[in-house]
């Protein structure tokens, strides 16, 4: 059985840091029966061709950020994947972040077409197979993607770091609780548009994600971790002035950037 746990990280420098995916599947939709693909070497995203009833493929990703420093503020955030059999020209995919939880589960198959869900797997209809339904068949996530990238021939592609994307990662750090990772949506309006990733079980040519962040200063005040509080502090709070619990600048993590967070910084000037 496929675990939960975070791979090892691939590489740590200072202040920045390498990722192999936590968990990886792919959503299979199908009206009449539950399929998945936890297990797998692949996910895949967009729509298969009519042999496959035209269907939607959509992956899931998540990553464990337990090794940055709580408290650290994320600069940018990259990911790279192995694309590794297409059915078309360019397409794009995006990653959109997810809203609710999911498990891998054990699903195996070496086709898009995926398995018999057991128990703990992702499908189209369910979170977690066969007690937890998704609100909506085929995933709950965000409308707008973090980041996009046009895919055509088979390789390696990156998607650049976004401030979205930056956000996402942000907000994982503040609130763990809240990380499912990204659903993976390609060309949904077309057949025979499906394009099929390398997932975490690949090994060599698992997910890539490169985060770079600063740590946290000993002072939370210091908000760009320059060694002291002052004006540069100061611009970034005005700056997330009414933002929520995601900004390093709630200080006194109340859950929105105000008068408070102002007076702690100020309180801590110099």
């Amino acid at each position: 059985m496929v675990l939960l746990a975070a791979l090892p990280c691939i590489a740590v420098q200072a202040d920045s840091i390498q990722l192999g995916s936590a968990a990886d599947a792919t959503l299979i939709e199908d009206p009449t029966g539950e399929y998945a693909l936890g297990a797998a070497y692949n996910v895949y995203a967009g729509r298969v061709g009519d042999n496959g009833g035209a269907t939607i493929r959509r992956g899931l990703m998540r990553f464990n950020f337990s090794a940055i420093p709580a408290g650290s503020t994320i600069t940018s955030v990259t990911l790279r994947l192995s694309m590794s059999q297409t059915q078309s020209g360019s397409q794009t995919v995006g990653l959109h972040r997810c809203s609710l939880p999911w498990t891998e589960g054990t699903a195996f198959a070496f086709g898009g077409a995926g398995a018999n869900a057991g128990i703990g797997d992702s499908t189209w209809n369910y979170q977690v197979y066969p007690t937890v339904l998704w609100p909506t068949p085929g995933g709950v996530f965000t409308s707008t993607p973090s980041a996009t990238k046009s895919v055509s021939s088979v390789g390696f592609y990156t998607w650049n770091s976004t401030a979205a994307l930056v956000a996402d990662v942000q907000g994982w750090i503040n609130n763990p609780s809240s990380n499912h990772g990204w659903v993976i949506k390609g060309n949904e309006a077309t057949a025979t548009t499906v394009k099929r990733f390398d997932a975490r079980e690949a090994s060599a040519n698992q997910p890539l994600l490169v985060v770079n962040y600063l740590p946290p200063s000993n002072r939370p005040a210091d908000l760009n971790s320059s060694g002291v509080v002052d004006g540069a502090d100061l611009a970034i709070l005005l700056g997330q002035w009414g933002q929520g619990a995601v900004s390093p600048a709630d200080l006194s993590l109340n859950g929105v950037v105000d008068g408070g967070d102002l007076a702690i910084l100020l309180g801590d000037w110099g």
